[in-house]
């Protein structure tokens, strides 16, 4: 993952309507990533994050949250979070 911060004060990014960013910039992202990316700008912290996207976003996404899905119970969570329901 490459994540490009720009050097503007708050102020200066909120008044930003386009930004530039130098060839010499993309042509590095192209070399490390390859031509198939995808970014997010994350407004809370002002990171512009630039990733390779994944051949599969299944296998990517795959055990995303399996570590708190542990901490809280697993299935037997679920089932008392759906037995709430009925209720």
């Amino acid at each position: 993952m490459v994540v490009v911060e720009m050097q503007k004060t708050a102020n200066d990014i909120d008044n930003i309507k386009k930004i530039s960013i130098p060839t010499d910039t993309i042509k590095y992202i192209i070399e490390m990533l390859g031509d198939n990316i995808i970014w997010d700008y994350n407004k809370i912290t002002g990171e512009l994050i630039i990733m390779k996207r994944p051949e599969s976003y299944t296998d990517a996404l795959a055990g995303l949250g399996e570590d708190m899905w542990k901490q809280v119970g697993g299935t037997k969570y679920i089932e008392e979070m759906r037995n709430e329901w009925d209720d």
